[in-house]
């Protein structure tokens, strides 16, 4: 995908779609938006209820900061998302943890904000192929070793001793593990991720598991309750 000038494009109306609106933010231009958008049609989400967008940039500052973009936009047009998800890499990015720490400060204010949209980081570490690798198998192995970054070594390692020539995932890949695999994935997840946080670390982990439940709240109900209008994902 290009570099952006205007901004992210967003809906201008609901539609018919009547609930609660919430909109994916990711970096890259490959991988995580071909993943969301299968993983959008395979749980039936109503087209109006999630928009998907990734960010002109891969540094978790510059997604957080196309979110904030996006949440302004949607506010003026009298049309607030109550939820906006940031699907961030932690990899060898310098600006993860204030990334971590700026959402928190965005969040405290938005308090003050008529529109009252919520920011929830949904991190993967080293990036977002280890929750490609969950599909396959549990790894609690850290990785970043040598010349490679962390998500280099994975991908080159862990990643194509299960999938062999693995590059990118493209729509159809997505598909077929999304199809097969989805309840590994999210149990593999949750598993590394609560040992993660016993630990006191968040390597290896993936949040990806729980944005998929938050998903599936809003498909089966499409509003969500006070208590589950903020983010009520594990931090650490």
């Amino acid at each position: 995908m290009s570099s952006r000038t205007k901004g992210p494009s967003l809906r201008k109306t609901k539609s018919r779609y009547s609930g609660d609106t919430v909109l994916i933010v990711c970096e890259g231009t490959q991988t995580e938006p071909n993943y969301l958008m299968e993983l959008k049609e395979h749980l039936e989400i109503d087209q109006a209820a999630l928009d998907i967008i990734p960010s002109s940039g891969s540094a978790p500052s510059s997604v957080l900061k196309y979110a904030k973009e996006a949440i302004e936009q949607a506010c003026v047009k009298g049309n607030p998302y109550v939820k906006v998800y940031c699907v961030i890499d932690k990899d060898t990015h310098l600006s993860y943890a204030s990334a971590l720490a700026d959402v928190k400060n965005f969040n405290e204010s938005s308090r003050k904000n008529p529109c009252k949209t919520v920011l929830c980081v949904i991190p993967s570490v080293p990036c977002f192929e280890y929750w490609i690798l969950m599909h396959y198998t549990l790894s609690t192995a850290v990785f970043g070793t040598g010349s490679q970054s962390p998500c280099q070594h994975l991908i080159s390692t862990a990643l194509r001793a299960q999938v062999p020539g693995y590059q990118k995932a493209d729509r159809t890949f997505s598909k077929k593990i999304i199809e097969e695999k989805l309840s590994i994935a999210k149990q593999n997840s949750a598993i590394t991720l609560r040992s993660a946080v016993s630990a006191g670390t968040d390597d290896p982990s993936t949040k990806m598991h729980l944005l998929i439940d938050e998903l599936e709240i809003l498909k089966s109900n499409r509003y969500f309750t006070d208590e589950q209008k903020g983010c009520h994902l594990w931090t650490n």
